[in-house]
C-alpha cells in the first residue's frame, strides 16, 4: 500500500507527464451526490481526509486542502499539514487561492465529470485573470496511478410502490416532460441520483446511506427516457419496474447519445449548479443549445404528495418509537456504568439506536452516519466516533445524538442533547436558549411566499441576545426514502430563493456549541403545512421527548411552557400505543407536563 507522500509524489509525476501545473482534488463524484461510493473518495485516498466537504489542490512544490469550519480540527488530525495547507472552503475557496499563487501560463487542470459547469466558470473567471489557463482533462490522473481503487458499485435496484410514491413512473415523467417543453428544451438531463430515483420510482444502493442508483438519464419533452444503467442492477427487479416509453442503455454510453442529440440542433435542459460540467462542454461541442435552469425534478420532489407525507408520518413515528426506547436505555445505563467503570461509548451508543431501529418495521439502513458526541466532541457539529478514536459517556458529562433511518416509506433526522449527572449553568443556559429558538420555530406563522433565509433569525435570537451563534443552517427539506438534506428548500442564512410551501419537509435545529466543553442541538423534522387563512406552519412529523431536566423554566414565557406540555401531549398520545413495560413508563415520566 502506496503511503500518503508516495501517492503525492506519484500523482506529480503524471502531472508533469501530462504537463499539468496544478490539478483539483474535488470530493466529489460525477453524480454530484452527498455520499459518494469508495472508488470515488479520491480526495480521501490522496490526503487521509474523511469529512464530507473539501478539494484538494496540487501543484509541482506546494498544496492545499480547502475544507469549511465543521471541519477545523479534523483536518489537523487526518492530513498532513506541512504538505497540504489548510485553507478555509468558503473564506478562501481555490479559485481565490488560485488567483492570488497561479502563475502566469501556468496549466490548471480539472477532471470535468467531478466539477459542475458552475463550478468551472467560477474557477476559470480567476484563473485566466493572472494569465493561466484552466483544462479539462480526458482520464483523471488519480485514476491512473490508484492502482487498488475498488469496483463501481452494482447494488440491486428495487421498484418503488406506487402507493407510497402516489403517481407512476410514467405519470412523472410525462410531468416533468411538459416543463421540459413548456420552457423550450427538447430534453432534460439527469444525474443526481434521487432526482433520477425519484422520477422512475426506484431505490437502490450503491452509496451507503442513500438508497438509490447511480445512473443517467435523458428526459425527452415528450416524456420518452434514456436511462444509462448497468443492466445487471436491473436485473432482479426488470419486470416490476415500469419502463414505459424508457430505453435502458449501458453507462459508457451516456455521452455519446447526449452529443447525436446536440448534433440535431437540439435544446438540452442542463442544471449547472449540479450536473458534471462535461456535460454541457458535450452538448456545445456537438451544436447544441445549452438551457441552463435548475432541474426541474428538484421542485417536484420537494412537494409531497398525500400519499408521500402519509408515508413520511408513518415512518417517523416509528423512528420515534425507537428513540424512545435508546433514550430509556441510556438515562438507565450512562451514569451507572459509568460509575461502575464501563461507561458507555459513543460507537456504542450509535449501534443501540441502529438495534433499535431495526426492530421496526421496513427499516432499510442509517439516513447518515450517526453523530454520536460527548463532551467536546460534540462542539464539532459533524463529529463522527470511530473505534479508534471515540469517548466514553462519563457519569458527569454532556450527550448528544444526530441521527436519522432509511425506511421503505420515509426518511428520518433527529438530534437531541442529553445531560449525564450534573448540569452546569453554562450548559442549562444554553440548551434554554437553543430550545427557545426551536419553540419560536415551530410557533412560527408565516405567509406564502416566505422564504428559508425569511425566517432564519427568528430560531437565532433567544442565542443573539446572549451574544452567541451558531455556525450550520437551521433547517433542511428530507426526501421520501430518499435523501436526508434534500433541496432546494432551506432555512439558513444565506439567501435562498426557493419559497417554503405546503408539501415540503423541512427541519428545525437551532444549536450552540462552546469548543473543548459540550455541543447542544435540537432537532425535529417537520411538514410544512397551511392553515385555514391560508398562512403556513411546521407540523412536528419527529415525536421525541425533548430532555427537560436541563431547562432553566425561569426564562421561558408561558407561551413556550404551553408548546412544550401541548408538545409533549402529543407524543405521548401518538407513542404510547406503540410502546409498552418499562419503555412506556419512561415515556410516561418523560413527557410529564412542567
Amino acid at each position: 500500500m502506496m503511503s500518503d507522500a508516495a501517492r503525492l509524489t506519484a500523482l506529480r509525476q503524471e502531472m508533469a507527464a501530462k504537463g499539468y501545473d496544478a490539478f483539483l482534488v474535488p470530493l466529489a463524484d460525477a453524480h454530484q451526490g452527498e455520499y459518494i461510493a469508495p472508488c470515488d473518495k479520491r480526495l480521501k485516498w490522496l490526503t487521509g481526509f474523511t469529512g464530507s466537504a473539501g478539494i484538494g489542490l496540487v501543484r509541482a512544490h506546494d498544496a492545499a486542502i480547502f475544507v469549511d469550519g465543521r471541519y477545523t480540527v479534523q483536518v489537523a488530525r487526518e492530513v498532513d499539514l506541512k504538505t497540504f495547507s489548510h485553507q478555509h472552503l468558503h473564506n478562501n475557496p481555490p479559485a481565490k487561492w488560485l488567483r492570488a499563487n497561479a502563475g502566469k501560463g501556468e496549466c490548471i487542470a480539472y477532471d470535468p465529470w467531478l466539477h459542475t459547469p458552475a463550478q468551472v466558470k467560477a474557477l476559470e473567471t480567476e484563473v485566466t485573470a493572472v494569465g493561466a489557463k484552466l483544462i479539462a482533462v480526458e482520464q483523471n490522473p488519480i485514476d491512473t496511478i490508484w492502482h487498488d481503487r475498488p469496483a463501481r458499485p452494482m447494488a440491486d435496484v428495487i421498484a418503488y410502490p406506487e402507493e407510497m410514491a402516489g403517481e407512476s413512473a410514467p405519470e412523472r415523467r410525462q410531468r416533468i416532460g411538459k416543463i421540459v417543453s413548456d420552457a423550450g428544451a427538447d430534453r432534460l438531463v439527469l444525474t443526481l441520483p434521487d432526482n433520477m430515483a425519484w422520477l422512475m420510482n426506484v431505490r437502490g444502493g450503491d452509496v451507503a446511506y442513500n438508497p438509490m442508483p447511480q445512473g443517467f438519464i435523458i428526459l425527452a419533452a415528450n416524456g420518452k427516457a434514456d436511462w444509462f444503467i448497468d443492466d445487471t442492477k436491473l436485473a432482479r427487479a426488470r419486470t416490476d419496474i415500469n419502463l414505459e416509453g424508457v430505453t435502458v442503455h449501458a453507462p459508457g454510453t451516456f455521452l455519446t447519445t447526449l452529443a447525436d442529440y446536440a448534433n440535431t440542433h437540439e435544446t438540452i435542459w442542463i442544471d449547472g449548479n449540479w450536473c458534471p460540467a462535461i456535460c454541457a462542454q458535450t452538448v456545445v461541442r456537438a451544436g447544441g443549445t445549452v438551457h441552463d435552469a435548475p432541474d426541474p425534478v428538484l421542485r417536484a420532489k420537494a412537494h409531497k404528495n398525500t400519499a408521500e407525507m402519509s408515508a413520511m408520518r408513518a415512518a417517523n413515528a416509528r423512528d420515534s418509537v425507537a428513540w424512545v426506547k435508546f433514550l430509556h436505555w441510556l438515562e438507565g445505563n450512562a451514569a451507572s456504568r459509568a460509575n461502575a467503570g464501563n461507561p458507555i461509548t459513543e460507537l456504542e451508543a450509535a449501534d443501540a439506536i441502529l438495534g433499535y431501529r431495526k426492530e421496526a418495521n421496513q427499516f432499510m439502513e442509517p439516513s447518515f452516519e450517526s453523530i454520536s458526541a460527548t463532551d467536546g466532541n460534540a462542539a464539532l457539529c459533524h463529529y463522527a466516533p470511530t473505534k479508534d478514536a471515540q469517548a466514553s459517556v462519563g457519569a458527569d458529562s454532556t450527550y448528544l445524538l444526530d441521527s436519522g433511518g432509511q425506511y421503505l416509506d420515509g426518511t428520518t433526522d433527529t438530534t437531541r442533547s442529553v445531560p449525564i449527572g450534573k448540569i452546569s449553568d453554562e450548559y442549562r443556559d444554553r440548551y434554554t436558549r437553543v430550545l427557545k429558538g426551536h419553540i419560536a420555530l415551530a410557533q412560527l406563522r408565516f405567509p406564502k411566499g416566505t422564504k428559508g433565509h425569511h425566517i432564519d433569525a427568528v430560531a437565532r435570537i433567544p442565542l443573539w441576545q446572549a451574544g452567541l451563534d451558531y455556525d450550520h443552517g437551521t433547517g433542511h427539506g428530507v426526501g421520501v426514502c430518499l435523501s436526508v438534506h434534500e433541496g432546494p428548500q432551506r432555512i439558513g442564512k444565506a439567501i435562498n430563493d426557493v419559497e417554503l410551501s405546503a408539501g415540503m419537509t423541512i427541519t428545525n435545529e437551532p444549536g450552540y456549541y462552546e469548543a473543548d466543553k459540550f455541543g447542544i442541538r435540537i432537532e425535529n423534522l417537520c411538514e410544512i403545512v397551511e392553515g385555514e387563512d391560508g398562512f403556513l406552519e411546521l407540523n412536528d412529523l419527529t415525536l421525541v421527548p425533548i430532555d427537560t431536566r436541563p431547562i432553566d423554566f425561569s426564562m421561558l414565557t408561558k407561551a413556550e411552557v404551553d408548546w412544550l406540555n401541548a408538545y409533549h401531549a402529543r407524543v405521548r398520545a401518538e407513542l404510547m400505543p406503540q410502546v409498552n413495560g418499562a419503555d412506556a413508563d419512561w415515556l410516561t415520566r418523560a413527557t410529564e407536563p412542567v
